[in-house]
């Protein structure tokens, strides 16, 4: 079969279009390829991602163009990823905003996979543009950033907050107007139709993700404000503020490191245009621009000094253009030569800066973001060694900053630095991170369209981003063991009547340790346990005895297992990652404490779980989890008799399960059973 790439026609030879007259594509093993989904004709695919696929569709009677996203057969058998993928159409439904691509429909196709028709860009992804601009005219960059926020305003405006902003998933039109897309892992309000995403996994792009995003904590929009951020600073210097070859250390610096000035790397950033970027990269929420709309503001206010070539537009036609007018300079930055011609696609010349009001109160011109202590001051040593944060064992350090009540954070002086300013180092102590990877948006518009290789290429990826975070998780798993205690006691030695503030900063993470120490404990691996044949309701009887040896009210409230065979064993070598976890709930603890008023917040310490892998055993604390969770009786049904259930039902046999135990709706205690790729899925009574 041969299809044709600009309209779709199929034909059984190859040849011409007889309707276009364009040369006509094998259609390869694609089947979609040159059939109709809803009322449109797939012309060629143009880009393949993690969770689909996205094509061209073609209108065979008008010839208008859409792009038609299509969930993958893989991901359409996981309720969760089905749900996250219509979010996104329903996210962009719920704003109507022209920044935003537009969704057109959304459907399912007759084998069961949900597919989404958006409108069809033409244009470039803000990625492709910077790796062909380098550092970006800086009032352009303001004047196309003011038009993204405003978009994503609009977005925070309706409750919904991004969460994955990216220059992969910011499309530049040939006019140069800004497009947001790929809204599918967007969080919405509750009554917008959104759900929670459970503590300890984490949805983003590591590069541009906010501290609390990658500590898996409660995000708002101000989460991708900072990721405006990260990209404008990745704009307007040609680099990202972090790099780093291991995804956890990438985190880590994220959560804990300053980054570089950008004027270090590029000197001719006014320094008002710098402390504009820095804010938005400030580590704490509080400490950020509020608003996307105050960001937008103190942007094109800090532009208004900015000479004439500095407000070239930045758009596909102009690309070029950008490429030849930047000269490299000594230091590593870079200046503009005059600007040429403005290109036939850029009607009439260039646009003078804009007339912005002075910037509020709340943004860059108050200089109320705080300074962090100075890298070669006792103090910043310090606080760099208390910032100690793990995610992945649920528990997070907060230090009073010496002089100034708030915790460590991005440097932000009043005095812009001087261009060979040197950041602070990092911290010793590592960063533990959960995460979840999500894959890359698939590109609205691809130059040339991919093959199977491509696809395999991906998804071998995608696979090693997975491995790697999984030898992060393992490799920082003990972390707690890294607090060394003496060395505080030292530095606390050294700072005795000079410094009051800090000594107390010690004291705070000294006391945290000691809490977090006695809540985390390894379990001696009983005899006769195999990892590849686990007992999941004998270990339920060792996960109780271990917990309440730390919290002797626990009561038990989920249970979940990875690998499970028909025989109720679970063979957690199968693949990297397999576990059991046993959850329970201290009443005692989820209570608030008196001296906590209504209005603060606290960090519940209610839940602590038995985590099994195939070499240790370990109890921990979950923090950040809701303490209203409902306890469940110990099972009646054993995993082998769930799975003679499921069996009953048309489980296949020759399959390995993913087994749940916890309360349902009606807090009556229900197994959830589902095998992966498989489509089956079902929920059984404990009435065994």
């Amino acid at each position: 079969m041969f299809v044709c790439p600009e309209c779709g026609l199929a034909q059984a030879a190859p040849g011409a279009c007889p309707t276009d007259g364009a040369a006509l594509a094998p259609r390869g093993d694609d089947l979609l390829v040159g059939q109709t989904v809803g009322v449109y004709r797939i012309a060629r695919l143009l880009g393949v991602g993690g969770m689909g696929r996205v094509y061209k569709g073609v209108h065979p009677t008008i010839g208008s163009r859409v792009a038609v996203k299509v969930l993958s057969r893989e991901c359409a058998d996981r309720p969760d990823l089905v749900e996250r993928f219509f979010s996104e159409a329903r996210a962009v439904n719920l704003i109507r905003h022209e920044g935003l691509v537009n969704v057109l429909d959304l459907a399912t196709l007759p084998d069961g996979r949900p597919f989404i028709i958006m409108e069809y860009l033409d244009g470039s992804p803000l990625t492709e543009l910077i790796a062909r601009l380098g550092p970006a005219p800086l009032g352009g960059l303001a004047r196309l950033f003011a038009e993204v926020l405003d978009a994503l305003g609009a977005a925070h405006a309706k409750g919904i907050v991004h969460r994955d902003l990216k220059p992969d998933n910011i499309f530049i039109t040939p006019g140069g107007r800004p497009k947001i897309l790929d809204f599918g892992i967007a969080k919405l309000r509750p009554e917008l139709g959104g759900g929670s995403t459970q503590t300890g996994s984490l949805l983003g792009t590591p590069h541009y993700m906010a501290p609390e995003q990658a500590l898996s904590r409660p995000i708002d929009q101000r989460t991708d404000l900072y990721a405006i951020g990260v990209i404008l600073y990745e704009c307007a210097t040609g680099q990202r503020p972090f790099h780093s070859d291991s995804l956890f250390d990438l985190l880590r610096k994220h959560v804990d490191e300053p980054p570089p000035p950008p004027r270090a790397l590029r000197p001719d950033i006014p320094p008002d245009y710098e402390h504009v970027i820095l804010q938005s990269l400030a580590k704490a929420p509080e400490h950020r621009f509020q608003t996307a709309h105050a960001l937008a503001q103190a942007l094109l206010g800090s532009s208004q000094s900015l000479g004439p070539d500095q407000w070239l537009p930045i758009s596909p036609a102009t690309a070029a253009q950008f490429a030849a007018q930047r000269t490299p300079v000594s230091g590593g930055g870079w200046r503009a030569t005059p600007p040429g011609p403005t290109p036939r696609s850029t009607p009439g010349p260039t646009p003078p800066p804009p007339t912005v009001p002075t910037p509020p109160p709340s943004t860059v011109s108050s200089g109320q973001v705080d300074q962090r202590p100075s890298a070669g001051s006792r103090i910043g040593k310090v606080l760099g060694a208390l910032v100690l944060v793990g995610a992945g064992a649920g528990i997070a350090i907060a230090v009073t900053q010496a002089r100034g009540g708030s915790p460590p954070e991005t440097p932000t002086p009043a005095t812009p630095p001087s261009p060979t300013a040197l950041p602070a180092p990092p911290p010793s102590n590592p960063v533990v991170v959960t995460v979840a990877p999500t894959p890359d948006a698939e590109p609205a518009e691809a130059p040339d369209e991919p093959d199977e290789d491509d696809a395999a290429e991906d998804e071998k990826e995608a696979k090693a981003l997975e491995a790697e975070v999984r030898r992060a998780q393992k490799q920082i798993k003990r972390q707690l063991e890294l607090a060394k205690v003496p060395e505080l006691d030292k530095l606390a030695e050294e700072l005795a009547g000079v410094d009051p503030e800090a000594q107390k900063a010690v004291d705070k993470g000294k006391q945290w340790i000691a809490t977090q120490q006695s809540l985390t404990r390894d379990v001696h691996i009983p005899p006769g346990f195999d990892a590849r044949a686990a007992d999941v309701g004998k270990l339920l009887g060792l996960a109780e005895a271990e917990v309440k040896k730390v919290y002797p009210d626990a009561l038990l409230f989920r249970i979940d297992a990875d690998g499970v065979g028909a025989d109720g064993k679970a063979n957690l070598t199968l693949a990297d990652g397999m576990y059991l976890d046993y959850r329970f709930v201290s009443p005692a603890h989820s209570k608030r404490p008196a001296d906590v008023p209504l209005g603060v917040d606290w960090e519940e310490k209610c839940i602590l779980r038995m985590w099994v892998e195939p070499h240790s055993i370990e109890v921990r604390p979950l923090t950040g989890w809701e303490c209203d969770e409902v306890p469940v009786r110990k099972p009646r049904c054993s995993a082998a008799q769930v799975w003679k259930k499921a069996i009953e039902r048309g489980a296949p046999k020759d399959a390995v399960a993913e087994l749940g135990y916890r309360a349902d709706f009606s807090k009556k205690p229900v197994w959830y059973f589902s095998v992966k790729g498989t489509g089956f899925s079902e929920i059984f009574q404990d009435d065994c």
